[in-house]
C-alpha cells in the first residue's frame, strides 16, 4: 500500500492546476465550480496513465512519463503566455508557438534522459514527485481553507432590509425598462479633461433622442461588483463591513445575491415584470441570473456546457489552441482565446437585443456588456483587431478606439429599441465605473486608499443617461449617482416614496479588504 502511494503524483499533478486556479480566484467563485474540472483532469490523467502504461510496462517509468505529459498539457497555454510576455513585443505568435513547442520537446527529452540516468532510483524519484505534488496541492488547499475560515462566507447572508413600496400591480401597458451597464465607460468630465477626447457627437445623439444626460455623475464604488450591488440594492453596502469583521474580506461573492435578487429585481417581479438577463459569459454575478425569467447567454462553441471557471481553466491548457483552430470564426483574430471570447460575447449580447425586444411586456431587461473594458479587441468601427495591432498603440488610444465602437453599438440598439417598442420604454445607460486609471496608476492590489486625486477623478466619473419618455425628468439631476437611479425611477413611474440618499463616493482599502470603505466624495468633486 505504501509503495503504491508513491505512484499517485500523476493524479495529484492533474488536480493541482485546477485547485491552484481556484485558490487564486476564490473571491469570485463558489466551491461547486471545482467539481467538473476536477473530474475532467482526473479522467484525463487516467487516460494518459493507461496509454503510457501500455507502452511502458514498468510502473516506475510510466508514472514519471505520465506526470510530465500531464503537466505540459495542463500548463501549455500558461507557458505560451509566459513566452509571449518575455519576447520582444513585435514577435509574431507563430514564433512564440515555436518557442513553446521547442521548450516542451526539451522537457520531454529531459524526462527521458532522467529515466535513463536514474534508472536504479526510480522508486525514490516517484516518492519525491509525490511529496512535491502533495505539497503543491496541500498549499493551495490551505489557502482555500484559510479563506473560508477568515470570511465565513458559507454562513454569511446578505442584508434584506425592506422599505415602503406600492403594492399595485402594473398593467400590461406599463413601460419596458432597459438597464444597460457598459463596463468602465468613462464619464464626460474624465473624457474631456483626462483624455482630451470630444465625445459630444454621441452625447448629442442621446439628447436629441430625449435622454437626460447627468454630465457630472459618478460611481458610488470603483469596482463592478460593489457598484452594481449598491445600484440594484438601492442602498450603500455598509452592512457588509459589519458582516466581515470591519471589512477585512476579499470575498466578492457576498454581493452576488443583491445583484441577482436585490430590491430592484424583487420590486419589479412583485409588479408583474418579466425579468430578462443578458450578461457577459465571463463574469459570474451577471452571466446568468437564477431569479430571471429569461437568460440570454452566448453558446459555448469551444467548450459546450462549460461554466465560466471551467472555461477559464481549459483556456490555460493545450486544449485551448487545439480547439480554437477547429472552432475558429472570422472574428477570431486574436491569439488569446479569452480575447476572442471577449469580442464574440459582446457581439452576441448586442445581437440578441432584437430577440429581447420581442418578449411581451412589461419586462425589465438588464444588459451588462464588458465594453469599453479591456482587453482591446475592436477598433472604432467595431472591426476585430489582434494583439499585434493593440501593441502598436498606447493604452489610452486603444481604450478610446473601443469606446467609439461602443458608442456605435449603443447608437444602434437605442434606435432599435425606440423603433420597435409598442409602448415607449424606459432606458438607462450607465457605466459601473470609469476606466482603470491610466494617468495616475493604482497598484495591482487595488490599494484605492492610497490613490491620489488624479486617479479618483479618472475612475469615478461615469456615463449616466436616462430616457423617461412619458414622465417628467425633474427628479433627475446633474450629479445623480447609481444608488439613486432606481429610487428616482420607481418614484416617477410607480408612485413610491423612496427618499433619495446622499450621493457619496467610497473607496475600499485594497483587494484583501473590499468592505473597508472610506468616503472620498469631497476629493472626487
Amino acid at each position: 500500500m505504501k509503495k503504491n502511494l508513491a505512484f499517485l503524483h500523476p493524479f495529484l499533478f492533474a488536480l493541482y492546476p485546477v485547485i491552484f486556479l481556484y485558490a487564486q480566484n476564490i473571491h469570485e467563485y463558489a466551491e461547486a465550480v471545482l467539481i467538473v474540472p476536477s473530474l475532467l483532469v482526473l479522467l484525463f490523467a487516467s487516460i494518459i496513465f493507461s496509454v503510457t502504461k501500455y507502452f511502458v510496462s514498468q510502473n516506475e517509468r510510466a508514472t514519471i512519463v505520465s506526470s510530465g505529459f500531464i503537466l505540459l498539457a495542463l500548463s501549455y497555454s500558461r507557458l505560451f503566455e509566459f513566452v509571449t510576455n518575455s519576447v520582444p513585443k513585435n514577435t509574431s505568435p507563430t514564433v512564440s508557438q515555436g518557442i513553446v513547442i521547442s521548450i516542451s520537446l526539451l522537457i520531454v527529452f529531459g524526462i527521458l534522459y532522467a529515466l535513463k540516468r536514474f534508472s536504479s532510483h526510480l522508486l525514490q524519484v516517484n516518492k519525491l514527485m509525490t511529496v512535491l505534488a502533495v505539497f503543491l496541492v496541500g498549499f493551495s488547499l490551505m489557502q482555500i481553507i484559510v479563506f473560508e475560515i477568515q470570511t465565513g462566507r458559507i454562513f454569511t447572508k446578505s442584508s434584506s432590509s425592506s422599505e415602503v413600496r406600492s403594492n399595485k400591480t402594473v398593467s400590461k401597458d406599463a413601460p419596458d425598462i432597459y438597464y444597460f451597464i457598459f463596463d468602465r465607460y468613462a464619464g464626460p468630465t474624465s473624457l474631456k479633461i483626462q483624455y482630451q477626447f470630444d465625445n459630444s457627437t454621441f452625447f448629442n445623439f442621446l439628447e436629441k433622442k430625449g435622454f437626460y444626460l447627468a454630465e457630472n455623475a459618478t460611481t458610488n464604488y470603483p469596482k463592478t461588483f460593489l457598484s452594481l450591488g449598491s445600484t440594484l440594492h438601492m442602498d450603500y453596502l455598509d452592512y457588509l463591513s459589519l458582516q466581515t469583521n470591519g471589512g477585512s474580506s476579499s470575498d466578492q461573492t457576498l454581493v452576488t445575491p443583491v445583484i441577482r435578487d436585490g430590491k430592484v429585481i424583487k420590486f419589479l417581479k412583485e409588479k408583474g415584470y418579466t425579468i430578462v438577463n443578458i450578461g457577459p459569459k465571463t463574469w459570474t454575478p451577471t452571466s446568468t441570473n437564477p431569479s430571471a425569467d429569461r437568460n440570454f447567454i452566448m453558446p459555448n462553441s469551444t467548450y459546450p456546457y462549460a461554466d465560466i471557471f471551467t472555461t477559464g481553466f481549459l483556456n490555460t491548457t493545450v486544449v485551448a489552441p487545439l480547439l480554437q483552430s477547429l472552432t475558429k470564426n472570422p472574428n477570431d483574430v486574436s491569439v488569446d482565446p479569452d480575447n476572442n471570447e471577449h469580442r464574440n460575447n459582446a457581439l452576441y449580447q448586442f445581437g440578441v437585443i432584437d430577440e429581447a425586444i420581442k418578449i411581451t411586456g412589461p419586462k425589465f431587461v438588464l444588459v451588462h456588456i464588458l465594453l469599453p473594458h479591456d482587453p482591446f479587441v475592436f477598433d472604432k468601427n467595431c472591426l476585430p483587431i489582434s494583439e499585434e495591432i493593440v501593441k502598436q498603440h498606447g493604452h489610452v488610444y486603444n481604450y478610446l478606439e473601443q469606446l467609439q465602437c461602443t458608442n456605435k453599438k449603443i447608437t444602434g440598439i437605442v434606435s432599435t429599441i425606440l423603433e420597435k417598442s409598442k409602448t415607449p420604454p424606459v432606458i438607462i445607460l450607465q457605466s459601473d465605473e470609469g476606466p482603470f486609471p491610466m494617468k495616475s496608476m493604482v497598484d495591482e492590489k487595488q490599494s484605492w486608499s492610497k490613490a491620489d486625486d488624479t486617479a479618483l477623478k479618472e475612475k469615478f466619473p461615469i456615463l449616466n443617461a436616462y430616457y423617461f419618455p412619458t414622465a417628467s425628468t425633474s427628479a433627475l439631476y446633474d450629479s445623480i449617482t447609481p444608488v439613486n437611479s432606481f429610487r428616482v425611477l420607481f418614484n416617477t413611474y410607480f408612485g413610491t416614496d423612496y427618499k433619495l440618499l446622499p450621493d457619496k463616493n467610497y473607496v475600499f482599502q485594497d483587494d484583501k479588504n473590499y468592505y473597508k470603505f472610506t468616503d472620498v466624495t469631497d476629493r472626487v468633486k
